[in-house]
């Protein structure tokens, strides 16, 4: 029976691509006459090579091996002759690369031999995706002389053991694509389609052999379940948690539970972050050791610290941390860490995802630059996953602004400690990392930029010790596939870090002498969300901006007119703004419209961060209709949702992933959709400075 395992995925980075290392010796060259005598095979993962398992056998060709093949490979009639048939080798041979790309050099032929073999067997034989690491390597370097082993090894300065013995050749091209790795990421190469469509662009007959399979299936997605990722806690959790005092007696403890109908209590004061847990486990346990009568109290076997996550976290986290830690309940708790709620394994069973890509705790448990960007990389696949799925592009924004705040947090953990063994020592002051623009709205579509920033509570003299700490982040995130910020918008830059003091001088200035092409990178800033360190330092400083805003009716006044300045305008026939065949839907809708509810929500004073919080909040304030609102909101969500299909089909064919989606790939809804959009945003926009002084 063929084995049953799902091609990777053309988004599937070349980090964390799962890779067999295929190579055959043979009677000769013509893979429609010609036979196998030895196998060799190497899996890996990304560019860790796996010790097990591996092959290296002989293979009895059932013919005399010609004296050309004999002496190339050292293999004749005499070590064959009691060598197993082709035939049983294959069931081994087809489990071992289900699931992974074949990788080799001319590894065409190898494919072409192996087809051949399972024809001979009558099976009906699919070629599995592959890579042909000496079309890569030759598409980076015009002058490799040719594609053949000895020139890729030799390029690559890999040294083979022992030329012509297959698994030898095998563990060759294995080292050839791990020392070609950076040299793809530095040309931009990062992905399977990215990979793909290099060896595509080079001219020559060769090209078309970078891929065998042709690519069936490089963009099945995982199934996944849309409704992880669009609830949040705080729509599932038993509020409020049952607690108990500490020194609350196990016996009292577990009739409370009985009673209740609950597995788990929290201990410690309702209005306090929990002391600890105690689960049903923690009592039978106790009770399996002690009688049920003999004396004890809850801190000799509640669980500390307890396990938690804020409510607003969506399910799919919490999913996540319960199966990595092996836990049945998890505590949600408030801004302060106080607990306002539980959830059980059995309170989000019916939402657990149909798939193995579920991005559960690999973000947080990451510890270096390279498993962060496996983690990460799994966000355009999941992104996929959650289109098929039939979830919108609001909700998919807020999934992947998610995990692009997270994936900043765990590299700041990261950055922090490599500071620490590196002998700089800790950081002098404690500090926040804050995520600015889309990615603290949460509002993030995919191929988004490195916007971040950092406050501390020193002085001007700890700058040494934050600068190369925001040069290990910057470094680390764009590692992880978190792009630069063209603008220079990243803790890497002194305009973008400082001392709280610091930054109150630099938001005054911003605030009372602010240009129009100073708004692209100032107003950013009220988005922020500190995301690692001491956050309520960044909570703090947003406030304060907040607030010197809402005052500032200049500061208002020029955000009011980049407003009016940036919406769409539909041409003749309400034609949409097309260039070449694509609109931008980033420059003609989400940006005008981001830009509206900001402004307006700043000359409300509102904290809201998010633009559907914005507007919200623009509507209880009476400044504009439900109806308006949920106009302009049904417009970002169409608009999120065509820029994230043509993200992934672009990424799938292994271009970068833009704003800028094709309209021939739109239906005629739409593009009606879009017009009626534009022609909102733009009506309302022109009301901006009025709606702002109202």
């Amino acid at each position: 029976m063929p084995v049953q395992a799902r091609s990777p995925s053309g988004l599937t980075p070349l980090l964390a691509l799962p890779m067999a290392s295929l190579d055959f010796e043979t009677t000769g060259l013509d893979p429609t006459r010609d036979r196998v005598i030895q196998i060799g095979l190497a899996l890996l993962d990304g560019p860790v090579l796996l010790r097990e398992p591996r092959v290296a056998v002989l293979v009895n060709p059932e013919r005399p091996v010609p004296e050309t093949a004999a002496r190339i490979t050292g293999i004749g009639d005499d070590r064959l002759a009691e060598a197993p048939r082709f035939d049983s080798h294959l069931p081994t041979l087809r489990t071992l690369i289900a699931g992974r790309v074949i990788i080799g050099i001319h590894v065409a032929f190898d494919l072409a031999i192996l087809r051949a073999e399972a024809t001979r067997m009558g099976l009906d034989w699919v070629d599995p995706p592959s890579l042909d690491i000496g079309l890569l390597l030759a598409a980076l370097e015009p002058g490799l002389p040719d594609t053949g082993m000895e020139s890729v090894t030799r390029m690559l300065g890999v040294e083979v053991s022992r030329r012509h013995d297959a698994l030898a050749d095998a563990l060759a091209v294995a080292a050839c694509f791990e020392r070609l790795l950076p040299r793809l990421a530095a040309s931009g190469v990062q992905t399977l389609a990215e990979a793909r469509a290099l060896i595509a662009r080079r001219p020559g007959p060769q090209a078309q052999q970078a891929d065998t399979s042709g690519q069936a299936g490089a963009g099945v997605s995982a199934r996944v379940d849309g409704v992880v990722f669009a609830r949040s806690l705080r729509d599932v959790m038993s509020a409020p948690p049952l607690s108990v005092p500490s020194g609350t007696g196990v016996l009292d403890a577990a009739r409370m539970m009985v009673e209740r109908r609950v597995g788990a209590l929290l201990v410690g004061e309702a209005d306090r972050p929990p002391l600890g847990i105690v689960t049903e486990r923690d009592l039978l346990t106790r009770f399996s050791h002690c009688p049920p009568e003999s004396e004890g109290v809850v801190d000799q076997v509640m669980s500390a610290p307890v396990q938690s996550l804020e409510a607003d976290e969506l399910l799919y986290r919490a999913l996540g941390r319960m199966d990595r830690l092996g836990i049945r309940h998890l505590a949600v708790t408030d801004g302060d860490g106080v607990a306002c709620g539980m959830v059980s394994q059995r309170d989000l069973l019916h939402h657990r995802a149909r798939s193995e890509l579920l991005m559960r705790d690999a973000t947080a448990t990451a510890a270096t630059e390279a498993a962060l960007a496996t983690a990460f990389a799994r966000v355009p696949e999941v992104a996929e996953g959650l289109l098929e799925d039939g979830l919108d592009g609001r909700a998919i924004a807020r999934v992947v602004g998610r995990e692009l705040q997270a994936v900043t947090a765990r590299m700041a953990g990261i950055a922090r400690q490599r500071m620490e063994n590196d002998g700089l020592g800790p950081p002098p002051a404690s500090f926040a990392v804050l995520v600015l623009g889309s990615g603290g709205r949460g509002e993030s579509l995919l191929g988004a930029d490195q916007d971040n920033a950092l406050v501390h509570a020193g002085g001007p003299e700890d700058d040494d010790w934050f600068a190369r700490f925001g040069a290990l982040l910057a470094d680390g995130l764009a590692v992880a596939r978190v792009r630069r910020c063209d603008g220079g918008v990243m803790a890497s830059n002194a305009a973008w870090r400082g001392s709280a003091a610091e930054w109150r001088d630099r938001i005054g200035h911003w605030l009372s002498r602010a240009r129009p092409e100073d708004l692209l990178n100032v107003d950013i800033f009220f988005d922020l969300a500190p995301v690692y360190g001491d956050t309520a330092q960044g909570d703090r400083l947003r406030s304060e901006a907040i607030a010197g805003a809402a005052r500032t009716r200049p500061f208002l006044g020029l955000l009011a007119r980049s407003v009016t300045g940036t919406v769409p305008r539909l041409g003749l026939f309400g034609r949409l703004p097309v260039e070449r065949g694509r609109v931008d839907l980033k420059r003609h809708g989400l940006l005008p419209l981001v830009s509206l509810a900001r402004a307006l929500a700043l000359a409300l004073g509102t904290d809201a961060r998010s633009t559907g919080e914005r507007l919200d909040a623009v509507r209880r304030a009476g400044r504009l209709g439900a109806e308006d609102i949920a106009g302009l909101l049904a417009f970002q969500n169409t608009c999120m949702t065509l820029i994230l299909r043509q993200q992934v089909q672009d990424m799938h064919a292994g271009r970068k992933p833009s704003n800028r989606v094709r309209l021939s790939g739109m239906s005629a809804e739409d593009r009606r959709r879009l017009r009626s959009g534009m022609a909102r945003l733009g009506a309302i926009a022109s009301d901006v400075p009025a709606l702002i002084g109202g």
